[in-house]
């Protein structure tokens, strides 16, 4: 990908943000713009500033109540942002560009699996 081409922009949704910081930390080093969540209203408030978002990314220690009431309040702005989750699973209304991550956001390999869907998305 050459150095003038726009990067994703990504709103991770985090419970305890520690986990996250080193893959966050090399999606940035990537050039990709990151704004971090912990809750609905700072989710909704990131993504109105930003225009949108190319894609949620969900930590793995979200609540899954939580992770449904940010996927459903972006989604009814947005119905086909694109959403990944480290938890295992997705909140309802699965897209067909949705990806789970099964592997540890830590990881080399989550590393590079989420580096990997997010560079195959299609930038909006």
């Amino acid at each position: 990908m050459g150095t003038n081409e726009r990067q994703p922009g990504i709103l991770a949704l985090l419970g305890n943000p520690t986990p996250m910081q080193p893959l966050l930390a090399h999606l940035r080093q990537l050039g990709m713009h990151i704004d971090v969540t912990t809750d609905l209203a700072g989710a909704r408030s990131m993504f109105f500033a930003a225009g949108g978002h190319d894609c949620l990314l969900i930590a793995p220690d979200v609540r899954p109540g939580l992770a449904s009431q940010v996927a459903q309040t972006l989604r009814s702005v947005d119905p086909d942002l694109p959403m990944a989750s480290f938890a295992g699973e997705l909140p309802a209304h699965r897209r067909a560009n949705d990806a789970v991550l099964a592997l540890h956001p830590g990881a080399r390999a989550g590393t590079g699996a989420c580096v990997r869907y997010l560079r195959s998305l299609r930038l909006r």
